[in-house]
């Protein structure tokens, strides 16, 4: 079983910025809304079929949910080990708007289940590839930290962040950024105790990744 990781933070709080210490030769970077990265991407080669090897990649906006799983997939075949889906709550905003005339609910329906269904496909991509949401957050009626959605499903029916048995924030303070792996009174915010050195951690995926890795003995 893969294991998927969620980070949750604030538009400009660092997500993307925490991919920069990653190897390009064993990642792949998809960028749901097309912006490049906070970074120089040297090293990053355009996935392509001339580079199916590349690192970095644009989900084409008519099927991005087949794109993503067939880049991943694409990722796994060439040996890469760590898959970043950032913005991956544009996967929900982009489809919505593009479906912006459509009345009635089921479109809602088919957003909550499509994403459901891609955190469940991301649990089973082999045992040593671990797959980043890299997404925005926002408060509840309570003031509690939840992921972005679009409709009620995922909230009512089922519960995004109960799918990962990892959730970091990502937060900026002082021109500092950095990531708490938990945070009093917001449960959504978790690990494992004793796979993290502390409840406030360097703003680094790489450092993420390790820790991860040698927590559950992963290759």
């Amino acid at each position: 079983m893969s294991e998927p990781i969620l980070i949750l933070g604030a538009s400009g709080s660092g997500k993307s910025r925490s991919v920069k210490d990653l190897d390009p030769s064993t990642t792949l970077l998809i960028s749901v809304d097309g912006k490049r990265p906070p970074f120089p991407l040297k090293g990053w080669d355009r996935l392509s079929k001339e580079k199916p090897n590349g690192s970095f990649t644009i989900p084409k906006r008519d099927d991005p949910y087949r794109y993503v799983k067939g880049s991943i997939i694409q990722g796994v075949k060439s040996g890469k080990k760590t898959f970043i889906i950032d913005d991956s709550q544009f996967l929900m905003a982009n489809e919505f708007f593009d479906r912006a005339k459509e009345t009635g609910y089921n479109k809602f329906t088919e957003l909550g289940q499509k994403f459901w269904d891609l955190i469940e496909f991301c649990r089973d991509q082999g045992d040593d590839a671990t797959i980043y949401f890299l997404h925005h957050l926002e408060h509840d009626q309570n003031n509690k930290i939840k992921p972005k959605t679009i409709g009620k499903m995922l909230d009512e029916k089922g519960s995004i962040e109960g799918r990962f048995s990892v959730c970091l924030l990502c937060e900026e303070e002082d021109g500092k950024h950095f990531f708490r792996t938990k945070v009093h009174n917001q449960s959504i915010i978790k690990a494992p105790e004793g796979m993290f050195d502390g409840e406030k951690i360097e703003n680094s995926l790489s450092l993420v990744e390790k820790s991860v890795r040698e927590f559950w003995g992963m290759e």
